[in-house]
């Protein structure tokens, strides 16, 4: 509140954090039109849950196994549950979006992340070096990035830049870690 002299600069918080961040910390928990709180601490709290280890995490696993994939091919094909569910993740954060719900099309969008990172530890990719399974991650993560677009632009972008198709071949590239760990 300017009134009782405890405003943030979103300037220094957009400098300190990344645009990115703060746009995902304002939309999510500041429903749109109404009147929020911020802290400072609230926001690593959320960056560091939902972003360096929700969406971060997922997005280095799945690079890294892609990375060390050379044969990935849309004939591998995507899982039907995997498919239903990106469908269904992905028309209900269009639906909260039109409805200016924000905070719950990115609830919609984490929902798609905390799937992938189920599906990771249940398939144990590592182990199996299965190209299937490796194939429905990287469409989880290139359709996660779709979704996020609108709200982290610059995120979105990273990502799909490291998913990378060419007719039906996929090729796959390890970026920098998006959201680094707060000391």
């Amino acid at each position: 509140s300017k009134s009782l002299g405890n405003a943030v600069n979103p300037l220094e918080l957009k400098e300190k954090y990344g645009k990115d961040a703060l746009r995902y910390f304002l939309l999510r928990e500041i429903p749109y039109g109404e009147d929020g709180d911020f802290s400072e601490e609230k926001f690593k709290e959320r960056y560091t849950a939902d972003l360096t280890n929700g969406l971060g995490n997922f997005a280095a696993r799945v690079l890294a196994l892609g990375e060390k994939h050379k044969d990935l091919s849309s004939q591998h094909g995507v899982e039907k549950e995997v498919n239903s569910k990106i469908k269904e993740l992905r028309e209900l954060a269009a639906l909260r979006t039109e409805e200016f719900r924000f905070h719950e099309a990115l609830a919609a969008i984490w929902q798609l992340i905390a799937f992938g990172d189920e599906y990771v530890n249940t398939h144990t990719p590592w182990e199996t070096n299965d190209p299937d399974i490796i194939f429905n991650l990287i469409v989880m993560l290139d359709n996660t990035a779709a979704a996020l677009a609108p709200y982290l632009p610059e995120t979105a972008q990273r990502i799909t830049e490291s998913i990378i198709w060419s007719d039906d071949r996929l090729k796959v590239k390890k970026g920098k870690v998006l959201f680094p760990r707060l000391n």
